[in-house]
């Protein structure tokens, strides 16, 4: 049979859409399709031009946050550089003040313990009994009031003579010193005390008391200081010579008390283990032999059990 040929389709027609509205349709298309086709095509060259610029403004875009972001941060370490630069100053300034003001307290507490001395001293002996001692006494004294007067009338004439300046401050701390070690004396007097009258006994008594006060208060000299600290360095190192000699036995401190319990744990804890082994030990050292058949008794020059020697020989 004759197979009937196709027929064409035609465009198929909305009912419900009016035929103005589908010719505006077709006339939108064709132009369209007339854009479409009036567009001209771009060759590879040109695509890949494109792409390197796109490229080019998207890497150039990096670098520029990248540089803003290192700004951002390098300005950010600055701060903290100077931040911690600014502290470490203030921590010195001030550590530097603490310094110059603990100084200055120290040169004027030294300077308040030697009025302080000086007037506990001025108990003892008075500075005219001094002078009247012997002639030594008066020469220094003497020496002291000439040197004195000699300053006295330079400083009148309008300038100043620093020789007998520096020779008056030798001759005082001469008188001041001489004057401190004869005081000083009258404290040994103290020794035997019913010796003294009651006049001897009322200043050693005034002299101690202003003493207590005055070490109490902590107004001592430099040379006290030194001397105290190094009665403590030697009283450590007494210690350390009688822990070292005596081996820490009978000692009250609290390191020795400390050490002592350990000690004592350590040794009960041995003793423990010791006899643990021991039973153990005799224990096994009372099981019969298996060759034998006796109790097992070991030989000490061999490691065999004695009945078991006499095979073996």
């Amino acid at each position: 049979m004759v197979k009937e040929q196709a027929k064409p389709k035609g465009i198929e027609t909305n009912p419900l859409i009016s035929p103005n509205q589908t010719s505006k349709l077709d006339s939108k298309l064709s132009k369209n399709q007339d854009k479409k086709e009036d567009k001209p095509t771009k060759s590879r060259q040109q695509i890949y031009q494109e792409n390197y610029q796109k490229n080019k403004e998207k890497k150039k875009q990096q670098r520029r946050e990248r540089y803003q972001q290192d700004k951002e941060a390098e300005k950010a370490k600055q701060k903290e550089r100077y931040e911690q630069e600014k502290e470490k100053k203030k921590s010195q300034q001030k550590a530097n003040y603490a310094k110059k003001k603990e100084q200055s307290q120290l040169s004027a507490k030294q300077q308040s313990a030697k009025y302080y001395g000086a007037e506990s001293i001025k108990v003892l002996m008075s500075f005219k009994e001094y002078t009247e001692l012997n002639k030594e006494k008066r020469k220094l004294w003497l020496d002291f009031n000439w040197t004195l007067k000699d300053c006295k009338e330079a400083i009148s004439k309008g300038f100043g003579n620093i020789v007998a300046i520096m020779k008056l401050e030798q001759v005082a701390n001469n008188l001041i010193r001489d004057y401190w070690t004869t005081a000083k004396n009258e404290i040994k007097k103290g020794k035997s005390w019913n010796s003294l009258d009651q006049e001897q006994k009322d200043r050693l008594i005034k002299y101690w008391g202003y003493e207590k006060t005055r070490l109490e208060n902590n107004y001592i000299t430099e040379e006290e200081r030194l001397e105290k600290q190094s009665q403590t360095y030697l009283k450590e190192i007494e210690l350390a010579k009688f822990h070292e000699e005596r081996g820490k036995i009978k000692c009250s401190c609290y390191s020795c008390e400390a050490k002592g319990e350990i000690r004592k744990e350590v040794k009960a804890k041995i003793k423990k283990e010791i006899e643990d082994y021991d039973r153990q030990s005799g224990a096994s050292e009372k099981e019969e032999c298996p060759s034998c058949g006796k109790l097992k008794v070991l030989d000490e020059e061999s490691g065999v059990c004695k009945g078991c020697v006499e095979k073996y020989e």
